[in-house]
């Protein structure tokens, strides 16, 4: 799945790079995520109907993500 991350979804005061490095930090946990906004869509076949999988999944990645960073 292809995910998007901006600053509202780090919290209000967020700034662009703190997206940004969340971004990357999620990349290295093999996330396929962007800066921006834009709906997380099933980019794979076998991922489609197991969205709910997927975003379940990366959820708990993005939240140890920031606690991780201290955000």
């Amino acid at each position: 799945m292809k995910f998007f991350i901006a600053e509202g979804n780090i919290g209000s005061g967020a700034t662009r790079e703190q997206a940004e490095a969340v971004v990357a930090r999620l990349r290295e946990k093999g996330w396929d995520v962007a800066y921006g906004l834009s709906p997380n869509r099933a980019t794979e076949i076998e991922e489609f109907g197991k969205e709910e999988h997927f975003l379940d999944r990366f959820a708990d990645d993005f939240m140890a993500c920031l606690d991780e960073m201290g955000m």
